[in-house]
């Protein structure tokens, strides 16, 4: 009997060590948007300097990515140019109006997360082409140190873009 305790013991033992080992990998989920501004959106934008300046002379971009199953792993995002320099490097135009974004980090926690938001000027950009052009200067990168190997997958914004 106290053998077969013994081995009831052992394999539990072994079934969780297993279980706890045997990890899901990382997910990386996208989402990168431009859309309208709302009425209520409009009214906070400051246009004191244009002249008559109308909703549809802004526009929107959001962008949110999640890693899943990352518990107890590094994940680091990283971006090869900001935000406003990409917007603004298509005509040479002030086009970042304003935004702000925010990351969590937490190396205990199974998510990380990142999110930035912002509002351009988009009067003259009368394609989605352009746009997609401008933001693709940013290439996004997430790393991920998966037990001292760290596995990096890169993409490119203007790419990830879908325009409501």
């Amino acid at each position: 009997m106290k053998k077969l305790l013994f081995l009831f013991c052992l394999f539990s033992i072994l079934h969780i060590t297993t279980a706890c080992s045997n990890q899901d990998e990382p997910i990386t989920t996208i989402e990168a948007a431009i859309s309208q501004l709302t009425e209520e959106e409009f009214e906070s934008v400051g246009t004191h300097e244009l002249k008559n300046p109308q909703i549809d002379d802004f526009k929107k971009f959001t962008f949110n990515v999640e890693v899943d199953n990352v518990a107890g792993q590094k994940v680091e995002f990283s971006f090869s140019d900001s935000w406003k320099d990409a917007i603004d490097s298509f005509d040479a135009t002030d086009r970042y109006w304003f935004g702000g974004g925010s990351e969590q980090n937490n190396e205990g926690e199974n998510v990380a997360s990142y999110v930035q938001e912002f509002v351009f000027y988009s009067k003259g950009l009368n394609n989605e082409v352009s746009m997609r052009e401008a933001l693709n200067t940013i290439i996004f990168e997430v790393s991920i140190d998966q037990i001292g190997e760290v596995v990096t997958e890169e993409y490119k914004v203007g790419d990830l873009i879908e325009f409501e």
